[in-house]
């Protein structure tokens, strides 16, 4: 079972390109590339105690809302072997970026 801190994983997604939208309910993360919104977006909650520390369901909708396929890629996106270049990259490879 991985577990992962929320502001970890927040850190994590400012430091590889995605930007903060802090409106309602939730935080708001949206990928940009070259100055664009690519579409690829996730959220965290800033609500109850619970929602501090990630665990392996909530973890598995952040990592498809990245567009990633393994918990090993999601685990160096959020922890930081992986920077914004490489994850980058990943999406280039997947189509979902322009080259």
């Amino acid at each position: 079972m991985m577990q992962i801190e929320r502001r970890q994983i927040e850190s994590s997604l400012c430091i590889k390109g995605f930007l903060e939208d802090r409106s309602g309910d939730h935080r708001y993360f949206h990928h940009i590339y070259k100055g664009k919104r690519t579409g690829i977006s996730t959220k965290t909650s800033h609500g109850s105690k619970d929602y501090k520390t990630y665990q392996d369901e909530l973890l598995n909708k952040i990592k498809k809302h990245l567009r990633l396929d393994t918990k090993e890629e999601l685990r160096d996106f959020l922890v930081c072997p992986m920077d914004a270049e490489q994850y980058n990259q990943i999406l280039r490879v997947k189509g979902l970026l322009p080259e």
